[in-house]
Parts: structure tokens; C-alpha cells; sequence
């Protein structure tokens, strides 16, 4: 692959790297807004959650500005709402100008996290396919890992250099409670102008061009991706011989499509209801149940992301070389194996390295198999014509229950809840080790294999699967 072609992908997983960090950031900020505010356990939820309100809008909106506008502009359009999201989280002075926010931050994750994997997968070789899309969730783990040691720099280094006077573990957690969290929201604006600014020198969708039969256009595009004029002439034939005829003409392949649409809303939500993203937004509140003060508990997270961040280098290796369908299947039942052990700590009341241990096997269950293969999957298996608005349903499915996991862990971690007395503080991570073996077995049942497969062709599997 040339240069040419490797920057375009590179700049456009900045928008997964802001997914990661703005989700992310969340995990520290939490701890100390909840205290400064003084927010009950309900109101924390909505103050975690709201961002992801936004989420849901702005994946179903992505599908349609895909279209309409094309990859890059809708992507130009996160990059604002990530700079605008950042600056007034980080001044907001009440629950609802934090909320609102948090909404407009969601909804330029919800934008990126359609369009970045749709785009490097349009642009990207069949044979590189699943590696390069894998590469936006790398960015979007890298995300995790620069904002939790943001986080963990602000909370304990910067603040010391703000403190006059003596330098207490009361100070420092005052001081967070009163001024830090703002800082962990502010930095986010450095990533986002730098995304917003690089995105001018990164060309639009191929693919997307010639659906609206813009060839001179599509034409300049592939050339600079590396192509020679006479190559990217070529090319640009070949995608639109490739495209579908419209679903509506024909019965056979909209069933195939809605068999698709299915597919790929069901795997939106299994990957969220593993519960991945209760112990990445309260990883923190559950190593603090574990025994440790709010200022260790965020330098723990730095655990989680280095494993999560590490097995999501190994997925890129394997995606095209084992296949997306034995990677989901293999993912789904390490989850389990680490959820039981960590329920089975908790239950016990030994909060020993077992349940750091399970935690830990988790996320890279998690990173290797149904992080990055359910992004490199929604990429694939939508008709031409209609991914962006496929794709838009199912990423919305995927953030709607991303907020149903984040709002109801902290009610069934309420320690006077009933449901937390009668499990043991165990009961949503039996929920989430349940939903892991299902998914294993939906993969197995309902997920034909899409490693090496041109996207035109991905179509015909789902006909075929439909039928059968």
C-alpha cells in the first residue's frame, strides 16, 4: 500500500481516536463533577449517559448525511461538534449545560464511528480490508489510553502544580472536585482542531462519487490515493459495474438486505450488552469497590487500557488471516470464562487479583475479537447503495443500548437496591457473561464468513443465508 493511500486512513481514525477519548474521559471527569455538583446516583447516570443520547442520534443521522454529502464533509462535521463539545463540558456550570454538551460530543461520536470505519473501508484493498478498519478501532482504544493517562497526569501532576500550600491527599482530591475535571474535558480540543484541519487534505469517498456519478471527481480522488490516471480510470469503472441495482428492484436481494439489516443491528447489540462499556465508563467506581481511593482507581484504568490496546494490535494481525466469524465466536466465550471469574471474586467477597485478573481478561477478549470484527463486519455486509443508512440503523441500535447498559449498572450497583443485596453486587455481570455465550452462538448460527470477499459480492451471501 502507498503513502498516499496509508495517510488518508491514518487521518481519517482520528475520528475513532476521538470516540475513544471523549468516551473515555468520562471515567475520570465522573469521580469528581459528581461531588462538585452534587448529583445523586440518577443524576451521575444522566450526567455519563447523555453523551450517548447524542450517540444514537448522530449514528441514524450519519447514515443520511453519508449520503447526502458524502464521508469527508459529514466527518468534518464530527470534528466540529468534538471542538465545541470540548470547550463547554469543560466550562459548564450546571447538569443540564453539561448535559447539553455531552449531547452535541455524542453526536459527533456517533457520526465517526459510522463514517471512519465506512470510509477506510471503501478506499481500503479487499486484502487489507479487515486490517485497516481494524486500525480505526486501534484509534479508538488509543483514544482510551491517552485520555485515562490525561486523566491520571491531571489528577495527581497537574494539580499539585496548582495547589499553594501544602500538598495533601485531601488538597489534591479538592482540588480535582473543584477545578480538574474541567481540565480532563478541555484537553479534548487539541486532538479535535488537529483532526478538523487534517481532514482538508484528505480526499472523498471513491465509491461514494461514482453512486452520485460524479467520475471526474472519483477519478482525482483514487489519484491522490497513489493511482496512476489510467489505473484510477479503470477503477473507477470496476465500482461502477460493481453497484447494485436499487433493492427495490429486486425481491430476492431486499430480502437479503433486510436479513443483512438484522445481522447487523443484532451484533450492535450483543457487543454492547458484553457490558464492555459499564467497566470502561465505571472502571474507576468498580476498582474503588475493590478497595481503592478514587486517585488509584483512575491509575488502574491505565491497566485496562494498555491490555485493551494491546490485543487490538494482535486483532489487526488475525482479522484477515482467522476470519471475523471464528475471532466473534472465540471472543464471546473468553468473556464469559472472564465475567465468571470476576463474579465469582465479587461473590465472595475476596476482591483479590482474581477479579483484577478477569477484568483484565475481559477487555482483551473484548479488543482481540467483537471491538474492532463488529466494526470490520458493519463495513462490509450493506449493499453499496444503501450502506451509509444500513449501517446508520445498526450503529444507532448500537449506541441506544450502549446508554441502556451505562444508565442501569449504577442502579443495580446501588448498594440499597435489592438487586445489589440479593447477588452479592453480582448480578449485571451474570447478564453480561449470559449475553456472551449467546452471541457465540448467533455468530456460529447466522454469520457467514466475509474475510477476502469483495464488497459487491458480500451481498449474495446474505441472499443465500436469507434463503436458507
Amino acid at each position: 500500500m502507498s503513502r498516499k493511500l496509508i495517510l488518508p486512513i491514518i487521518i481519517s481514525t482520528l475520528g475513532g481516536f476521538l470516540f475513544g477519548y471523549d468516551t473515555g474521559v468520562i471515567n475520570g471527569a465522573q469521580l469528581y463533577f459528581k461531588d462538585y455538583f452534587g448529583f445523586s446516583t440518577a443524576e451521575q447516570g444522566w450526567a455519563v449517559g447523555s453523551a450517548l443520547i447524542g450517540c444514537i442520534f448522530g449514528g441514524l443521522g450519519a447514515g443520511v448525511l453519508a449520503e447526502a454529502i458524502g464521508r469527508k464533509k459529514s466527518l468534518l462535521l464530527a470534528a466540529f461538534l468534538f471542538s465545541i463539545s470540548a470547550i463547554g463540558s469543560a466550562l459548564a456550570d450546571s447538569l443540564l449545560g453539561l448535559s447539553i454538551y455531552r449531547i452535541l460530543g455524542g453526536i459527533g461520536i456517533g457520526l465517526a464511528s459510522l463514517l471512519s470505519p465506512m470510509y477506510i473501508s471503501e478506499v481500503s484493498p479487499k486484502e487489507k480490508r479487515g486490517a485497516m478498519v481494524s486500525l480505526n478501532q486501534m484509534a479508538i482504544v488509543t483514544g482510551f489510553l491517552v485520555v485515562f493517562f490525561a486523566n491520571y497526569w491531571v489528577g495527581n501532576h497537574l494539580s499539585e502544580s496548582m495547589i499553594t500550600g501544602d500538598i495533601t491527599t485531601e488538597s489534591l482530591s479538592q482540588w480535582n472536585i473543584d477545578e480538574g475535571w474541567r481540565y480532563m474535558f478541555g484537553l479534548e480540543i487539541i486532538p479535535a482542531v488537529l483532526f478538523f484541519v487534517l481532514l482538508f487534505f484528505v480526499p472523498g469517498s471513491p465509491r461514494w462519487y461514482v453512486i452520485k456519478e460524479k467520475y471526474n471527481h472519483a477519478i482525482v480522488a483514487l489519484e491522490k490515493l497513489g493511482y496512476s490516471n489510467e489505473v484510477a480510470q479503470q477503477k473507477v469503472k470496476e465500482i461502477e459495474n460493481s453497484l447494485e441495482e436499487k433493492e427495490s428492484s429486486n425481491w430476492a436481494a431486499f430480502k437479503g438486505l433486510g436479513f443483512a439489516v438484522f445481522v447487523g443491528v443484532m451484533l450492535s447489540i450483543f457487543q454492547q450488552l458484553t457490558g464492555i462499556n459499564a467497566i470502561l465508563y465505571y472502571g474507576s467506581t468498580i476498582f474503588q469497590a475493590l478497595g481503592n481511593s478514587a486517585e488509584s482507581a483512575i491509575f488502574q484504568n491505565i491497566l485496562i487500557a494498555v491490555v485493551n490496546f494491546s490485543f487490538t494490535i494482535i486483532a489487526i494481525f488475525t482479522v484477515d488471516k482467522w476470519g471475523r466469524k471464528p475471532l466473534l465466536i472465540l471472543g464471546g466465550f473468553v468473556m464469559a470464562i472472564a465475567l465468571a471469574l470476576l463474579t465469582y471474586d465479587i461473590y465472595t467477597q475476596q476482591f483479590s487479583l482474581v477479579a483484577v485478573f478477569g477484568i483484565l481478561l475481559f477487555i482483551a477478549g473484548f479488543a482481540m475479537t467483537w471491538g474492532p470484527v463488529t466494526w470490520v463486519l458493519l463495513s462490509e455486509i450493506f449493499p453499496d447503495r444503501v450502506r451509509g443508512l444500513a449501517m446508520g440503523i445498526a450503529v444507532a441500535a448500537q449506541w441506544l443500548f450502549n446508554y441502556l447498559v451505562s444508565q442501569t449498572f449504577p442502579m443495580m450497583m446501588d448498594k440499597e437496591s435489592a438487586v445489589f443485596e440479593m447477588s452479592n453486587g453480582t448480578f449485571p455481570y451474570w447478564i453480561y457473561g449470559v449475553s456472551c455465550i449467546a452471541m457465540s452462538l448467533f455468530v456460529w448460527k447466522f454469520i457467514p464468513e466475509t474475510k477476502g470477499r469483495d464488497l459487491k459480492d458480500v451481498r449474495q451471501l446474505w441472499i443465500k443465508k436469507h434463503k436458507s
